[in-house]
Formats: C-alpha cells, sequence, structure tokens
C-alpha cells in the first residue's frame, strides 16, 4: 500500500468522523456495478445509499448483497421520494439512471454499464447537477470525454474512469514515473489473447462461466476494448500510437519485455501506448533516463543496465480499488484517468465481416465491426467513422472484412445525445473540419 493511500484511509475516516461516510450511488449493477456496492459497503468512510438498474430487481439484489437489509432499500422513482428516504437513512434502489443526478444526499456517482449513450447520458446530468463521475467506461470516455472533461471543468467537478482497471493503473504508473523524473517512452497492457473476429456467439460460454454479458467478452477479445483502454490513456497524457491498431510484440517473459520491443524498434518511436501479447496481466512502463549517475544508482537497486528501465503492475483488481478513485474525486476533486484537452487518440471502426448496404451496425462487442486505435489526425483525414458512434450507424454501401468504416459510408438512425456530445466535442477542438464525426446522412 502506498503512502498516498494510507493518506485516503486517514482522510475517509476523519471525514466519516466529522460529516459522515461518502454517500455514492452506483449506477449499472452488473458484474462491476454490483461489486463496486459491494466493496464500496466494506469501506470504512463510503457507504452505498442507491443502486440504479433498468432491471430493478438487479439494483436490489445489488444492495442486499452488500449487506443491506431488504426492510431499508426502498424502490423509488422520483426524486423527491428518493431524497426523503435518504434523508432517513434508507438506501434506494431505482431504475431510473439519471435519477442519482438530483439528489442533494449523494456525493458522488460511480456509472459501470459500458453503454457509450448511457455513460454520456448520465456523465452529463451529473455534471450539469454539480456531482462528480467516476465512470468503469473508457468506451464513452474514447469517445466523447474530452468534451465531458471540459464541462466538468467548467462548474469545478470531477469527471474520471477508475483505477483497478487497466487506463486508471496504467496512468497512475505513468504519473509515478513522470513524477520522479524518468522519461515515459511506452505505455502498455498485456493482453492474454487476441482474435479479432471474435462475437458474443463465440465467447457465449467465457462471458456466461464469468457472469458477464457476451457483448462485453467479445470486445475484450476482439481487441476493442484494448484499443479504447490505451485511447484512454492516450488522451490523458498526449501519447499516439506507432501504428493503426498498436503493434503488440509477442512476449514469452515479462523481464524480456524491453529486449523485444527495442527489436520491434519500438523505443525510439515514443512516447506512445502499445501493447504486448502473452500470458501476463496487468499494465507496464517502459521509461528512460541518460543520467549517469541515476543509471549507476539504478545499477544497484537491481533495475537494470538501462537506460530503459521498466515499470510492471500485474494486478487489476477493478471494484476492489475503484472506489478510491471516487473518494479521490470528492475529497481531492481529482481524477484518477480524463482527458487532457484535445484527442490524440481515436478508435476507429473496422469492419468484422462483409457488411451489406443497408446494414445496422451493432457497434462494440457485436458482430460487425471491431475498433482500432488510430491517432486523430489520420482519423479526421481519412473520415473514419468512431467505433463508439458506429452502433448508432447505418451503412451505406458494401464494406469488405477487415475494411475501415468512414463517416460517408454511413447514415445514423436518429439524433441522440451521445451524437450531439462528439459533434460539441469536434467542434471545440477541431473547428475547421466542421464535426466530421457526425456529418453523414441521417435517415
Amino acid at each position: 500500500m502506498s503512502g498516498a493511500e494510507v493518506s485516503l484511509f486517514s482522510e475517509l475516516h476523519r471525514r466519516s468522523q466529522q460529516d459522515g461516510p461518502i454517500r455514492v450511488a452506483v449506477i449499472g449493477t452488473g458484474f462491476l456495478g454490483a461489486g463496486l456496492v459491494r466493496r464500496i459497503g466494506t469501506i470504512q468512510g463510503m457507504v452505498p445509499v442507491l443502486a440504479a438498474n433498468r432491471t430493478l430487481t438487479r439494483a436490489v439484489e445489488a444492495l442486499v448483497a452488500a449487506g443491506i437489509d431488504p426492510s431499508a432499500i426502498d424502490v423509488c422513482h422520483a426524486a423527491s421520494t428518493a431524497e426523503t428516504a435518504l434523508a432517513r437513512g434508507r438506501h434506494v434502489a431505482t431504475s431510473s439512471l439519471t435519477l442519482a443526478a438530483h439528489l442533494p444526499s449523494v456525493d458522488v456517482i460511480m456509472e459501470a454499464t459500458g453503454d457509450t449513450l448511457v455513460g454520456a447520458t448520465v456523465a452529463l446530468e451529473a455534471i450539469r447537477s454539480g456531482k462528480s463521475i467516476v465512470a468503469a467506461n473508457p468506451e464513452t470516455q474514447a469517445t466523447v470525454g474530452a468534451v465531458l472533461a471540459v464541462q466538468a471543468d467548467a462548474v469545478g467537478v470531477v469527471y474520471s474512469d477508475i483505477l483497478g482497471d487497466e487506463p486508471g493503473n496504467l496512468n497512475a504508473l505513468y504519473q509515478h514515473c513522470t513524477g520522479i523524473g524518468l522519461e515515459p517512452v511506452v505505455a502498455g497492457n498485456f493482453k492474454g489473447m487476441l482474435n479479432r473476429y471474435a462475437t458474443p456467439s463465440t465467447q457465449a460460454a467465457y462471458a456466461n462461466a464469468h457472469n458477464l454479458k457476451p457483448w462485453i467478452a467479445a470486445a475484450a477479445a476482439d481487441g476493442t476494448k484494448l484499443n479504447l483502454e490505451m485511447a484512454t490513456v492516450a488522451n490523458a497524457n498526449g501519447l499516439s500510437p506507432a501504428t493503426r491498431g498498436m503493434v503488440g510484440p509477442a512476449i514469452t517473459d515479462v523481464e524480456g519485455l524491453v529486449t523485444v520491443f527495442a527489436g520491434a524498434g519500438l523505443l525510439e518511436a515514443g512516447p506512445i501506448v502499445d501493447y504486448a501479447l502473452g500470458p501476463f496481466s496487468g499494465v507496464f512502463l517502459i521509461t528512460r533516463s541518460d543520467d549517469a549517475i541515476l543509471q549507476g544508482e539504478f545499477r544497484y537497486l537491481k533495475m537494470g543496465e538501462g537506460p530503459w528501465y521498466l515499470f510492471h503492475r500485474p494486478k487489476l483488481l477493478i471494484h476492489y480499488e475503484a472506489p478510491l478513485s471516487a473518494a479521490e474525486a470528492v475529497l481531492y476533486r481529482t481524477a484518477t484517468v480524463a482527458p487532457r484537452g484535445a484527442p490524440v487518440a481515436e478508435v476507429v471502426a473496422i469492419a468484422k465481416r462483409g457488411l451489406e448496404a443497408g446494414r445496422q451496425l451493432d457497434g462494440i462487442g457485436g458482430f460487425d465491426c471491431y475498433g482500432l486505435i488510430t491517432t486523430t489526425e489520420d482519423a479526421q483525414r481519412e473520415g473514419l467513422l468512431p467505433i463508439g458512434l458506429a452502433a448508432f450507424a447505418s451503412l451505406e454501401r458494401e464494406v469488405a472484412r477487415d475494411e475501415p468504416i468512414g463517416i460517408a459510408d454511413v447514415s445514423f438512425r436518429s439524433d441522440n445525445l451521445l451524437l450531439e456530445l462528439r459533434r460539441q466535442q469536434d467542434a471545440l477542438f477541431a473547428p475547421a473540419l466542421q464535426a466530421p464525426a457526425t456529418t453523414a446522412r441521417r435517415e
């Protein structure tokens, strides 16, 4: 445990004694969200006061699994009745995903749906209500996170992804290493297996065994999740991929990672985001220092000969650590990982199979497309469709397998908040491009 974590737990204890615990609302109670509700209930100084899920029974079940007596849970769908319940010390279950934003008794909102439109809706509602939003949703952050961060900053609240998953853990490692004076070269993720053509059907057994939605398992297997996570880190630190989709050298041991990346020519391309393909977990950062004194001292500290140094955080504890991001948002007004200015990386849609004209795309983790990270400059120059918008698009022409899908290739079936936020983001950061990501025809 780091000194920062010790300080955070001490501050949570102090706040709990003086002002009461941090009151957290969790939106989405699937595998991750239900885990959040349970773990928040174990941290001194935090309490899960509200759980929301479109299937109401799952919200109730999440609170009960956290040790809350069913008789202490009120089902509410209006702000007035929910606030009255919370003021009486009760817990609220609801099917309204935006209710928590309007409750004074909620200190911070955590969102864990993985849905781009829901993530954008919950985040914007929270921000407009003056509440910090901590989301386990790199899908939304990689698509419209830059404009949400600007809006959060404008009203003095936090917009962030979580500690415990790859983006937050890698960003923490990045900040630590740069903070002690090392030059970042490769910010990376480990990937155990990769099948670009994985679908909800091919991953159904795995999803069922681990209590996951099939689309989530498919997005992990086909690499879309990896690319979205790395875009989140890239946009938080001004990093780029070396090539579309990254390189992903195969490794057989972590200790040899630097040698493999050097052989692939990636150490001179940095600072970049990339990944290593092999049976390992966690995140890593390759750094460099040409300081002769540091090299000598690192040699003594068994860090190697240099000038390249590998830092590896092997564990991903997800909902066991994610509540700490909510605590930091409330106590310190700091984000674990959030966009910094104009996006530098984009995750674009690539056809997973041959697609016919007129087809309505199914989006992230589906049968139709996978996502690859590229630079924002390349995506704009080629007019490519962000994968986060694909679920709302219909094809205007036939697209071959592994072919990038362009903005001009689709029409959007109807307008929605996510598309509007994307137009705002493009207009804010690239006015000369006239919002290319949403100027395709609408049906």
